[in-house]
């Protein structure tokens, strides 16, 4: 973790055995941040504990991609994946944190992102050009297979 004012880093956490591909901090407490990594898992940490994860998130086969936390709610955190899955996580949800799982993409799913305008709005790509917008208040799927230069 890095302070720009600072010349060197203000934390380094081992935060996964294996590389960790993203990482994004939770809009609604400045502590805690998302990981998700080679190992298949996401992982929730509070900086201010760092040596180990609040949670892990086990649902995805491959490594995970991205991860991106709700900018409407503290506890959910979505994430994508080369298992060519989206998943939506409720990290404070008794029993599975898994909520839904969305296995549209045809190809590696390698971007994801959570519109911070209309609640529920995800979007997710893979490296086919497929997109996945999926409204999580109608549960409406909308899948864009556009392929680029044609």
């Amino acid at each position: 973790i890095w302070d720009l004012r600072q010349p060197v880093s203000s934390l380094t956490m081992a935060a996964h055995e294996h590389e960790i591909l993203s990482v994004d901090w939770n809009k609604y407490n400045d502590c805690l941040v998302a990981t998700g990594s080679v190992d298949k898992t996401v992982r929730i940490f509070d900086v201010r504990m760092p040596m180990q994860a609040m949670h892990i998130l086990h649902g995805h086969t491959y490594a995970v991609r991205r991860v991106k936390c709700s900018p409407h709610s503290e506890s959910l955190v979505y994430s994508c994946s080369y298992d060519m899955t989206m998943c939506m996580w409720d990290f404070a949800r008794q029993g599975d944190p898994l909520v839904r799982k969305f296995d549209h993409h045809t190809e590696f799913a390698i971007g994801l992102d959570v519109s911070s305008l209309v609640e529920g709005m995800v979007a997710s790509t893979d490296l086919g050009s497929c997109t996945l917008s999926v409204d999580l208040k109608t549960s409406t799927e909308l899948i864009d297979l556009a392929i680029l230069g044609r």
